[in-house]
C-alpha cells in the first residue's frame, strides 16, 4: 500500500525561480504615490490540506490578492483564481490570517501596501 504525503507550497505570483532558504521571501505590491514595492514575509503558519482534496487525490492552487497594513498583517484578502474551483479556498483564506510581513516604510513611517498577490499551492505527493 502506498502512503501519501502532503506538501503545501507558497509561490510568488510572478516568481519563475526558487530562492535559497536563506533569502528573504518578498512579494510585489503597490504604495500610493510611490509605485511598485516589495514587502518581506517574516512569519507564516502552515496551510491545511483539505481532507476532501486528499481523499480525492487532488492537488491545486489558489491565487489571493490582499493588502499589507501598517502593522504587517495581510488584510482584505480576495480570491482571484482557484484550481480546482472552491476546493482549497477556505484553507487559503484561513492561511492568509497567519501571515506577517515587515511593515513597509516610506520616509520612516509605516504605510499600507496594496495589490499584493500570492499563490498558495497544494501538492499531493505520492510517497
Amino acid at each position: 500500500m502506498l502512503s501519501r504525503s502532503v506538501a503545501v507550497l507558497l509561490v510568488a505570483a510572478s516568481a519563475a525561480f526558487i530562492l535559497p532558504s536563506w533569502a528573504a521571501e518578498t512579494y510585489q505590491g503597490q504604495v500610493a504615490g510611490v509605485g511598485s514595492v516589495e514587502v518581506e514575509l517574516v512569519e507564516r503558519g502552515t496551510p491545511t490540506f483539505p481532507r476532501r482534496a486528499r481523499s480525492y487525490g487532488v492537488s491545486g492552487s489558489v491565487l489571493v490578492r490582499f493588502s499589507v497594513d501598517v502593522e504587517g498583517n495581510a488584510i482584505g484578502a480576495v480570491i482571484v483564481e482557484s484550481k480546482p474551483r472552491r476546493m482549497f479556498d477556505r484553507s487559503a483564506m484561513r492561511y492568509m490570517e497567519t501571515l506577517k510581513f515587515a511593515p513597509y516604510l516610506v520616509d520612516g513611517e509605516a504605510t499600507e501596501v496594496n495589490d499584493v498577490q500570492m499563490t498558495v499551492a497544494y501538492v499531493l505527493e505520492e510517497g
